[in-house]
């Protein structure tokens, strides 16, 4: 595993530095060397008493105060040397921050979601499809709605090493996984709120800045297996491809490349996804990665069992950047291992600096691209 890290690091040092330097973005620009985001709150708190989660594990109790914008400690300025492991370019101070988000029609609009570094899309029950979203350059004071973990959350979530979780409960099995593991339980005290926006439980919102600043010095930042390079021959000998389309059960995600933007519209079920709080969303990278699933013994309120994404072993991926598309195999050795995303050669793909979305695609899923 230290093998491993070393290599992905020392091929990130020496793509780096071939790289056109800091990312291209869609305007407007969503990646920023700040490590928050002061935009003002979109909903306000509502001052009844939050309803119960469905799931076992009860949800944390919000407080009834409005979003405030927490002001950061004092931290170190972006590192222009060595590259960061999320996102490329720069190193950036902020922490890590993942949050389970919503991704179905009645949790729409979602908050905050055009500030995520790297937006996982993974199956659990009744062919539903969750958001789990990673902070780290930019951390918003309004996310949301905020849901329930699920094991695959525990177990991809430890390739970053100790990064901190913001959720709503969850069932026995996957909280036990939780605390059992190096990532921070930060689903409970101040930051959390019921919002006007919905009703519950499509209505618990978090302030990202305060929960970060109520747990100091936790979610270093380490790598995870992406390696980036702002130019590579790979990338232009590799097929054109500018539409991706993935269907994972009932949830359906759509990527249209813009050569304008250089990067890629994300689409929900045919429409574009939209942060409640104003930006389109775009994403310079999308990365299909077909895993394994199989139920992980939960089942929820009818029956219907939940699914494990497996980020342990091996398979294929697809990385579509710049309107072409890079396969490859992927492997993880464990579960505190990065992860390999290698091409025939045996070479580290290169991701573009930028944003990354993720489809963590199931047997079931289907994949189509031209």
């Amino acid at each position: 595993m230290t093998r491993l890290r070393a290599l992905v690091l020392a091929s990130a040092v020496a793509l780096l530095a071939g790289c056109s330097g800091s990312p291209t973005t869609a305007p407007p620009s969503t990646t920023a060397a700040s490590s928050t985001s002061t935009a003002p709150s979109t909903t306000s708190a509502a001052s009844s008493t939050p309803a119960s989660s469905a799931s076992p594990t009860p949800s944390p109790t919000p407080t009834s105060v409005a979003p405030t914008t927490t002001p950061p400690p004092s931290a170190p300025h972006a590192d222009p040397i060595h590259p960061d492991p999320l996102i490329g370019g720069p190193a950036q101070p902020g922490p890590v921050v993942a949050v389970k988000i919503d991704n179905t029609s009645a949790g729409f609009p979602q908050y905050g979601i055009s500030d995520a570094d790297i937006i996982y899309i993974e199956q659990v029950e009744g062919g539903l499809t969750r958001m789990l979203a990673v902070f780290h350059s930019v951390l918003p004071a309004e996310v949301g709605p905020v849901r329930s973990v699920r094991s695959t959350d525990v177990q991809l979530l430890q390739a970053f090493g100790a990064p901190l979780l913001v959720f709503s409960g969850g069932a026995g099995g996957p909280i036990a996984l939780l605390r059992n593991s190096p990532v921070v339980d930060a689903s409970g005290g101040a930051g959390y709120w019921r919002s006007s926006a919905a009703h519950a439980p499509y209505n618990l919102h978090a302030n990202v800045q305060q929960i970060v600043a109520a747990r100091p010095g936790k979610g270093k930042t380490q790598p995870i297996g992406f390696v980036f390079a702002g130019a590579d021959p790979r990338v232009d000998a590799a097929p054109s491809t500018t539409t991706v389309d993935v269907t994972m059960g009932a949830g359906r995600t759509g990527f249209r490349y813009s050569a304008a933007t250089q990067s890629y519209r994300v689409l929900h079920r045919g429409d574009p996804y939209q942060d409640a709080s104003g930006p389109a969303i775009y994403t310079q990278n999308v990365l299909v990665q077909n895993v394994i699933d199989k139920p992980d013994g939960t089942v929820d309120s009818i029956g219907s069992p939940s699914y494990l994404s497996q980020t342990i072993g091996s398979g294929t991926f697809t990385l579509y950047r710049d309107g072409h598309a890079l396969a490859g195999t992927w492997h993880r050795d464990s579960v505190e291992s990065p992860t390999a995303y290698l091409d025939a050669a045996g070479n580290p793909v290169p991701f573009k600096p930028g944003k990354t979305w993720v489809m963590l695609a199931p047997q079931s899923a289907s994949v189509t691209a031209s």
